[in-house]
């Protein structure tokens, strides 16, 4: 390499790879996932950060899985206006790209701290229960099943505030036709997993698994995402033991959320008034 090449190299910064749309300058990726990259945006006058969703049309338009999972995430978002939910702050068309730019959160998700901690306490716990509940209660009340609640989906902030984010399955209760299988296998509630009509309890049952993850480290019924539908479904007949070192109105929740039978499942409002949750923290 001869000098200039060297000095050029060390001196200047190549800013090509830098894009802009609309108001914001793209930067960094954050994430990718299966037809779509997030990548980090700067608004050019306020300066504020934002995570831009990158969908490519070639990537979409010819696949109409796609395309539904693009849509729905952009219907749900626009109808979606909560603290403790990832915010949609516009959207935009070039010739190549949607862009969907959203609030940026940064944290990790949930089951990556649950991953550092093990299990955490249940005053912790019930910090974050009561943000997510307050959350999918606004989100029912709005006709939207979100339909992957998990930890995964759950990013949690400095000073402990949650956000739930990934709205790519997520439908209008009116628009449910027929009963199909979506979703993280070992999160999904039984009448999804037999496929029969499913309603805003299947999100209920959701939480609950993340509630018995994160007091005790553990999925309720043992699974793994390798067993097939028909294996989970009579894991969950066979019903679970909570260990002792929960307290009484912990457990009674969980039974409570984890009822097979949805009509008898507990629901988001019912959850707030609980006990376990209107408790004071020490």
């Amino acid at each position: 390499m001869d000098l200039f090449e060297t000095v050029f190299k060390e001196t200047f910064v190549l800013t090509d790879k830098r894009k802009r749309v609309g108001n914001y300058n793209i930067g960094r990726v954050l994430g990718k996932g299966a037809f779509a990259t997030v990548r980090f945006g700067t608004h050019l006058l306020s300066g504020e950060h934002a995570a831009i969703k990158v969908v490519p049309k070639k990537s979409i338009l010819q696949k109409e899985r796609s395309q539904r999972r693009f849509s729905r995430e952009l219907y749900a978002l626009k109808r979606l206006d909560h603290q403790n939910i990832v915010r949609l702050k516009e959207w935009m068309e070039t010739d190549r790209n949607f862009y969907l730019v959203l609030s940026y959160i940064n944290g990790d998700t949930l089951k990556q701290y649950l991953n550092d901690m093990t299990r955490l306490s249940e005053n912790e716990t019930r910090r974050y229960i009561s943000q997510i509940t307050a959350a999918i209660n606004y989100m029912h009340k709005q006709d939207i099943i979100h339909r992957d609640i998990k930890l995964d989906n759950m990013v949690l902030q400095s000073g402990g505030k949650v956000v739930i984010v990934d709205f790519g399955l997520s439908v209008d209760v009116s628009f449910l036709g027929n009963p199909k299988v979506c979703g993280t296998p070992t999160y999904l509630a039984p009448e999804i997993l037999i496929r029969h009509n499913f309603t805003v309890a299947a999100d209920v049952w959701s939480l609950g698994i993340c509630l018995c993850y994160l007091v005790t480290g553990s999925h309720p019924f043992h699974m793994y995402s390798k067993d097939n539908y028909t294996n989970l479904y009579f894991k969950i007949l066979q019903g679970s033991t909570l260990p002792s070192f929960l307290s009484e109105d912990c457990k009674d929740l969980i039974r409570r959320m984890l009822s097979v039978d949805p009509v008898n499942r507990i629901t988001t409002e019912e959850i707030q008034d609980h006990t376990w949750l209107t408790r004071l923290t020490i």
